[in-house]
Protein backbone atom coordinates (compact mmCIF):
# COMPACT_ATOMS: atom_id res chain seq x y z
CA UNK A 1 0.00 0.00 0.00
CA UNK A 2 0.81 3.75 -0.67
CA UNK A 3 -0.28 6.76 0.77
CA UNK A 4 -1.90 8.70 -2.01
CA UNK A 5 -3.32 12.21 -2.09
CA UNK A 6 -7.21 12.00 -3.31
CA UNK A 7 -8.02 15.60 -4.20
CA UNK A 8 -12.06 16.59 -4.49
CA UNK A 9 -13.82 19.39 -6.31
CA UNK A 10 -14.30 22.54 -4.56
CA UNK A 11 -18.21 20.74 -3.00
CA UNK A 12 -16.33 17.70 -2.49
CA UNK A 13 -18.66 15.72 -4.07
CA UNK A 14 -16.38 14.26 -6.56
CA UNK A 15 -12.84 13.23 -6.36
CA UNK A 16 -10.98 14.84 -9.60
CA UNK A 17 -7.50 13.44 -8.91
CA UNK A 18 -5.80 10.86 -7.27
CA UNK A 19 -1.25 10.66 -6.95
CA UNK A 20 1.23 9.74 -4.94
CA UNK A 21 1.34 11.31 -1.71
CA UNK A 22 4.09 14.18 -1.52
CA UNK A 23 4.19 16.40 2.04
CA UNK A 24 4.92 19.23 0.54
CA UNK A 25 2.03 19.28 -2.14
CA UNK A 26 -0.76 18.13 0.87
CA UNK A 27 0.69 21.32 2.25
CA UNK A 28 0.41 23.62 -0.52
CA UNK A 29 -3.31 22.09 -0.98
CA UNK A 30 -4.05 22.95 2.92
CA UNK A 31 -3.05 26.48 2.57
CA UNK A 32 -5.09 26.98 -0.67
CA UNK A 33 -8.23 25.37 1.10
CA UNK A 34 -8.36 22.80 -1.50
CA UNK A 35 -10.43 19.54 -0.21
CA UNK A 36 -7.90 16.74 -0.66
CA UNK A 37 -7.95 13.30 1.78
CA UNK A 38 -4.73 11.02 2.44
CA UNK A 39 -5.45 7.38 2.03
CA UNK A 40 -3.49 4.16 1.55
CA UNK A 41 -4.39 2.62 -1.49
CA UNK A 42 -2.56 -0.32 -2.70
CA UNK A 43 -1.90 -1.26 -6.42
CA UNK A 44 -5.24 -3.92 -6.15
CA UNK A 45 -7.41 -1.13 -4.80
CA UNK A 46 -8.69 1.90 -6.06
CA UNK A 47 -10.82 5.37 -4.13
CA UNK A 48 -14.60 5.54 -4.97
CA UNK A 49 -17.07 8.44 -3.55
CA UNK A 50 -17.29 11.72 -1.83
CA UNK A 51 -14.84 13.90 0.20
CA UNK A 52 -17.50 12.60 3.53
CA UNK A 53 -17.94 9.72 2.78
CA UNK A 54 -15.90 8.01 -0.13
CA UNK A 55 -13.47 5.10 1.17
CA UNK A 56 -11.10 2.80 -0.78
CA UNK A 57 -12.23 -0.49 -2.13
CA UNK A 58 -10.87 -3.57 -3.57
CA UNK A 59 -11.06 -4.05 -7.61
CA UNK A 60 -11.78 -7.42 -7.00
CA UNK A 61 -15.34 -6.54 -5.59
CA UNK A 62 -18.63 -6.07 -6.98
CA UNK A 63 -17.79 -2.69 -9.57
CA UNK A 64 -20.16 0.32 -8.31
CA UNK A 65 -22.40 1.67 -10.47
CA UNK A 66 -23.21 5.27 -9.87
CA UNK A 67 -26.68 5.58 -11.36
CA UNK A 68 -25.77 9.34 -11.44
CA UNK A 69 -22.82 9.36 -13.06
CA UNK A 70 -24.27 6.77 -15.85
CA UNK A 71 -27.20 9.01 -16.15
CA UNK A 72 -24.66 11.89 -16.69
CA UNK A 73 -22.44 10.14 -19.72
CA UNK A 74 -25.77 9.16 -21.44
CA UNK A 75 -26.99 12.82 -21.15
CA UNK A 76 -23.44 13.73 -22.46
CA UNK A 77 -24.02 11.86 -25.35
CA UNK A 78 -27.20 12.68 -26.28
CA UNK A 79 -26.07 16.78 -26.08
CA UNK A 80 -23.03 16.27 -27.82
CA UNK A 81 -24.96 14.81 -31.16
CA UNK A 82 -28.33 16.62 -31.18
CA UNK A 83 -27.81 19.88 -28.81
CA UNK A 84 -30.79 21.01 -27.37
CA UNK A 85 -31.65 23.84 -29.96
CA UNK A 86 -31.36 21.10 -32.84
CA UNK A 87 -33.65 18.86 -30.91
CA UNK A 88 -35.89 21.84 -30.67
CA UNK A 89 -35.47 22.18 -34.51
CA UNK A 90 -36.04 18.47 -35.34
CA UNK A 91 -39.10 18.89 -33.35
CA UNK A 92 -40.73 22.04 -35.18
CA UNK A 93 -40.05 20.54 -38.37
CA UNK A 94 -41.70 17.49 -37.79
CA UNK A 95 -44.48 19.53 -36.16
CA UNK A 96 -44.72 21.90 -39.59
CA UNK A 97 -44.54 18.66 -41.87
CA UNK A 98 -47.63 17.50 -40.58
CA UNK A 99 -49.62 20.37 -40.89
CA UNK A 100 -49.70 21.72 -37.16
CA UNK A 101 -49.22 25.30 -36.86
CA UNK A 102 -46.84 26.21 -34.12
CA UNK A 103 -47.62 28.22 -31.52
CA UNK A 104 -46.21 32.06 -31.60
CA UNK A 105 -44.52 31.32 -28.51
CA UNK A 106 -42.87 28.64 -29.91
CA UNK A 107 -41.89 30.28 -32.86
CA UNK A 108 -40.33 32.94 -31.12
CA UNK A 109 -38.31 30.47 -28.81
CA UNK A 110 -37.05 29.22 -31.55
CA UNK A 111 -36.30 32.11 -33.08
CA UNK A 112 -34.67 33.50 -30.07
CA UNK A 113 -32.24 30.43 -29.89
CA UNK A 114 -31.43 30.63 -33.27
CA UNK A 115 -30.16 33.92 -32.97
CA UNK A 116 -27.84 33.60 -30.23
CA UNK A 117 -26.50 30.33 -31.39
CA UNK A 118 -25.79 32.57 -34.71
CA UNK A 119 -24.27 35.15 -32.50
CA UNK A 120 -22.53 33.10 -29.96
CA UNK A 121 -20.95 31.21 -33.52
CA UNK A 122 -19.83 34.94 -34.68
CA UNK A 123 -18.33 35.72 -31.55
CA UNK A 124 -16.05 32.53 -31.82
CA UNK A 125 -14.78 33.37 -35.40
CA UNK A 126 -14.05 36.91 -34.04
CA UNK A 127 -12.05 35.39 -30.84
CA UNK A 128 -10.45 32.74 -33.22
CA UNK A 129 -9.08 35.21 -35.82
CA UNK A 130 -8.03 38.02 -33.49
CA UNK A 131 -5.13 36.07 -31.74
CA UNK A 132 -3.11 39.53 -31.21
CA UNK A 133 -6.50 40.86 -29.07
CA UNK A 134 -7.86 37.15 -27.46
CA UNK A 135 -6.22 34.48 -26.32
CA UNK A 136 -8.91 31.59 -26.99
CA UNK A 137 -8.60 27.97 -25.55
CA UNK A 138 -10.74 26.09 -28.35
CA UNK A 139 -12.46 23.17 -27.03
CA UNK A 140 -10.83 20.02 -27.82
CA UNK A 141 -12.14 18.37 -31.58
CA UNK A 142 -13.41 15.22 -30.72
CA UNK A 143 -16.51 13.36 -30.59
CA UNK A 144 -17.80 11.68 -27.35
CA UNK A 145 -16.54 8.27 -27.17
CA UNK A 146 -18.59 6.35 -25.22
CA UNK A 147 -16.22 3.07 -24.96
CA UNK A 148 -13.92 5.29 -23.25
CA UNK A 149 -16.32 4.81 -20.50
Amino acid sequence: MTQQIVIFDKTGSHAISVMDYSEQFATNLSATNVKYRVENIGSEEYFWGDFATGKVYDKHEKPLIDELAIDTIINKEILVKYPVHAQLNIMADCIEKAGIPLTAEFIEMRDFIKQKVENHNTAKQVYQENPDIYAFWPKPNATFDRNKY
